[in-house]
């Protein structure tokens, strides 16, 4: 077993394949060797019944011993003569095919041995025994050739059948060592390099085919994780430069300095910083994590509701959250409903309203403002990491376009969708679905367990007064 670990695959399958065909073929050339014995002695053994029953028939009907003739032909090649055997047991003569009757003298050649046939003839002389005595030494002659014949051919067929499944296997396995080839070649700089594809589409087709995408993913995966270095080396650069120069400034203007502004300022881009990185967490968070078993229900009109408490500087509509329950992690949705919500602060002139609705276990989320509103061609575009359509009113605002970046990803990994639409308020509307839960109550369907569940009577009670404020979400 170890040494068959340390060979080539192509060995191997031509070390299985050779195997399994002498194994066979010499099960099949023992059954035809015993095949070939049995039906010679089985011919034998009816032509020699045919003879003792002639020879019994003659004693049946009267005939002599000493009178008795051998009426067939001898078989060629097959020596036999035919005993006569008394009721006492005592050989009393012998017929010899070929001879003209009846000898009182045991054969010379009689051995006991042989293909031995009987048959008792009850005459009018007696009981007498007849016995047919054949030689079986042809029969071993004709299965000793076919063996001799078998023993030089099984072996030149094993080594064609071991020569014809080394190059099977090598045309077979060839494509797979282009793709080792090539896979061993791409490294880190090279990754826009392919494996080839063969026009087949077994196992090998799939494989090449298979391993293509993940290069692409991998390519795609390596420029984003470039492109986000590159972008979040120059944001984090950004902050820190604006703290230093303030800094530097007041340091070298000394005693004229209003330290409290300077200390605003700093606080200020110390705030930015501290957000960038925070979501910067958040996104490879979401990156790396595709794992749902820790995902719970979530009633997202309480979490919505929540957000909405917290936003400052604008009105935000909320007469039209209804209740909808999503599965996931209430702290990563929170996330995206702030963000949301703080996106359409920031563009906002007067207004923001939200919207929440259950329908055809879909969980939909609006976010409307009345601001100037994403252009179609940019609506795919602001979900890009560090995309900002309007770079100096998102600095301001302390913005670096990771918001909807992270909106995005953790949408997705609730499979979920989000995009942008026109908003009735003349602004934009970010559209999220995700998928609803149903909770156990409403799989059951009973009033009973309706009233007894004390998280619907809660939901009853306080949600949808269209107040704006929202029970402490956990």
């Amino acid at each position: 077993m170890q040494l068959m670990r340390r060979v080539s695959v192509r060995w191997r399958l031509t070390i299985v394949a050779a195997g399994v065909f002498a194994a066979a073929l010499t099960g099949a050339s023992f059954v035809l060797v015993r095949s070939v014995h049995n039906n010679l002695v089985a011919s034998i053994r009816a032509t020699d019944r045919q003879e003792l029953a002639q020879l019994a028939s003659q004693l049946r009907n009267g005939t002599p011993e000493d009178q008795l003739r051998f009426s067939g032909m001898p078989e060629r090649g097959f020596p036999q003569f035919f005993l006569i055997v008394g009721a006492d047991g005592q050989i009393k003569g012998a017929l010899i095919p070929g001879q003209e009757g009846f000898r009182r003298h045991e054969p010379r050649n009689w051995n006991g041995g042989g293909l031995q046939t009987r048959q008792t003839v009850n005459s009018p002389a007696g009981r007498i025994t007849l016995v047919a005595q054949r030689s079986l030494a042809e029969v071993d002659d004709t299965t000793g050739n076919i063996t001799d014949g078998l023993l030089i051919g099984v072996p030149i067929l094993v080594l064609l059948v071991g020569a014809l499944a080394w190059y099977l296997a090598g045309r077979a396995l060839r494509p797979v060592e282009l793709i080792r080839a090539e896979a061993a070649a791409i490294t880190g700089s090279t990754m826009h390099r392919r494996v080839p594809e063969p026009e087949t589409h077994d196992e090998v087709g799939r494989l090449a085919r298979t391993m293509n995408a993940m290069l692409e993913r991998l390519e795609r995966s390596s420029e984003r994780q470039r492109q986000f270095v590159s972008d979040a080396s120059h944001e984090l650069r950004s902050p820190v430069t604006v703290i230093r120069a303030q800094l530097e400034v007041a340091l070298r203007r000394g005693d004229e300095v209003d330290w409290p502004a300077v200390a605003e300022r700093v606080l200020a881009e110390d705030e930015r910083l501290e957000q960038t990185i925070t979501e910067l967490l958040e996104l490879a968070r979401v990156d790396e994590n595709n794992d749902h078993s820790d995902f719970v229900e979530v009633d997202l009109d309480e979490v919505v509701l929540e957000e909405v408490s917290r936003v400052r500087g604008v009105g935000v509509d909320v007469s039209r959250v209804s209740a909808g329950r999503v599965l996931g992690k209430a702290q990563q949705l929170a996330r995206v409903v702030h963000n949301l919500l703080d996106n359409a602060r920031r563009h906002a002139d007067r207004a923001v309203a939200v919207s929440l609705e259950e329908h055809d276990d879909v969980v939909e989320l609006h976010v409307d403002d009345d601001g100037p509103g994403i252009a179609p061609d940019d609506r795919e575009r602001v979900f890009e990491r560090f995309t900002r359509l309007d770079e100096g009113r998102a600095r301001d605002a302390g913005g670096m376009g990771l918001g909807l970046a992270l909106v995005k990803a953790t949408v997705e990994r609730h499979e979920g969708t989000v995009h942008i639409e026109d908003s009735p308020l003349g602004g934009a509307r970010f559209v999220v679905k995700l998928p609803a839960a149903l909770a156990p109550d409403d799989r059951v369907g009973t009033d009973a367990d309706l009233d007894a569940d004390p998280v619907a009577d809660d939901a009853a009670d306080g949600g949808g007064d269209g107040t704006g404020t929202a029970p402490e979400a956990g």
